[in-house]
């Protein structure tokens, strides 16, 4: 498996859980076609952790702005990371190739954390 593909995956295994979470499965539930969505999510996440994609980019990432009309609250963003490092987690000791790129996904997740806590006054 490549690194490309580990992101891929996690990317699919936790947006599957979190649209279907108690707390903030209605924040995806106003996004027509989501599944068309997540390639741009794992090319997100690619740029973040690999420093580049091969996956097609229609327009640049503004995360915070593309998070505006959500209102996420504060126990909601606490909610998502809660999951997703759960899943990065799991898919880590599926993987433990991916240790080092995993770790540095946690530091990546640590990073927006706090420029979603400051940006949205949360």
């Amino acid at each position: 498996m490549t690194e490309r593909d580990w992101i891929q995956s996690v990317v699919e295994l936790f947006y599957a859980r979190a649209r279907t979470d108690i707390l903030i499965a209605y924040h995806f539930r106003n996004i027509t076609d989501f599944d068309a969505h997540i390639p741009r999510i794992a090319a997100f996440w690619d740029l973040q952790l690999l420093g580049t994609t091969e996956r097609e980019l229609s327009h640049p990432f503004d995360v915070m702005q593309a998070h505006v009309p959500l209102g996420i609250k504060r126990g909601e963003l606490g909610r998502w990371l809660l999951l997703f490092r759960g899943t990065l987690s799991e898919q880590t000791k599926a993987h433990p190739q991916m240790q080092t790129l995993s770790e540095a996904w946690d530091r990546k997740l640590t990073f927006f954390e706090g420029n979603f806590l400051r940006f949205f006054g949360l």
